[in-house]
């Protein structure tokens, strides 16, 4: 094969545990999918599926394969990866999960530079709260997500930031600030439902406050909005709210007790192989580059 379409269709297919969906994420037809498929059981004089009208699965012989096939379209990305150093220019398109907070603030100012500096390249940007799985959902950089990255990540800091607890002054109003941690357990607190734990606060002093939410959101501007509406307290991301609490409509409660030093890192991350791809290596160089230092 002068390129490995077969294989990459093979393991797909298996990733996907379903011929249908293996074709949208490759963009061809089932039809062609069935006739990749064919091809290389022909070719290999073997049957890698058992198949059925409700599943497919692998034969011993297709289990086998798909270790093997697994390592070689590694070896063949990674010979891409090498090549690619040698030219001056990334191509192609660059796969970005991003927070969607830290997209819309630090990411697409400076978007449209990336594309003119390097004009050949695309940018398929997926907005989320969840880690993804890199490898097989093909994901080139992990830009702000800190929960779940993979132990063969390399991870590189863009900046720094702090946690924030604040609420409306018309909640404050309603229902008193705050003087000290144990004050929270009479509040209505709103907080992540993929936080954890989420109903609970550790204070810089080591004081842990257990408290019972009003509200779960599993999306930080959700949160941002609910604490603008005065239905409660938030804990957020300083970056999230600065603009609110310079603008007085947000405010921050019990400073004392939390850190007011921007000590946890933002990164960006990406899968570590032997040759880091071109067109990887420059956005990365290029976001570490432009970030804004907190």
């Amino acid at each position: 094969m002068n390129s490995p379409t077969l294989l990459t269709t093979f393991v797909e297919v298996v990733n996907c545990a379903n011929m249908a969906a293996a074709a949208r994420r490759l963009k061809i037809t089932p039809a062609a999918v069935s006739k990749h498929i064919r091809a290389l059981e022909n070719e290999l004089g073997v049957q890698l599926f058992k198949r059925s009208t409700r599943r497919i699965e692998l034969t011993s012989e297709g289990s086998l394969y798909f270790e093997h096939a697994k390592r070689i379209l590694e070896a063949y990305h990674d010979a891409e990866a090498a090549i690619s150093h040698t030219k001056e220019d990334p191509s192609g398109i660059l796969k970005v999960v991003c927070g969607p907070q830290i997209c819309n603030l630090y990411v697409l100012p400076y978007i449209k530079e990336f594309l003119e500096r390097y004009p050949k390249l695309r940018i398929q940007m997926v907005l989320t709260q969840t880690m993804p799985d890199l490898e097989k959902e093909k994901v080139d950089v992990v830009v702000g997500l800190t929960r779940g990255v993979p132990l063969n990540c390399i991870q590189r800091t863009l900046t720094y930031s702090r946690w924030v607890f604040c609420a409306s002054p018309e909640y404050l109003e309603k229902y008193g600030i705050p003087k000290k941690p144990s004050d929270l357990v009479k509040h209505r607190i709103i907080t992540h439902s993929m936080r954890q734990p989420n109903d609970s606060i550790e204070f810089k002093n080591g004081e842990v406050i257990h408290f019972e939410p009003i509200l779960y959101f599993n999306d930080t501007r959700a949160m941002r909005r609910s604490a603008l509406e005065a239905i409660g307290i938030v804990q957020l991301h300083d970056y999230i709210v600065d603009q609110d609490l310079q603008e007085n409509r947000l405010v921050e409660i019990l400073g004392k007790y939390t850190e007011q030093t921007c000590t946890i890192p933002i990164h960006i991350s990406y899968l570590q192989t032997s040759h880091v791809h071109i067109k990887v290596r420059k956005f990365v160089d290029f976001m570490v580059d432009v970030f804004p230092r907190r």
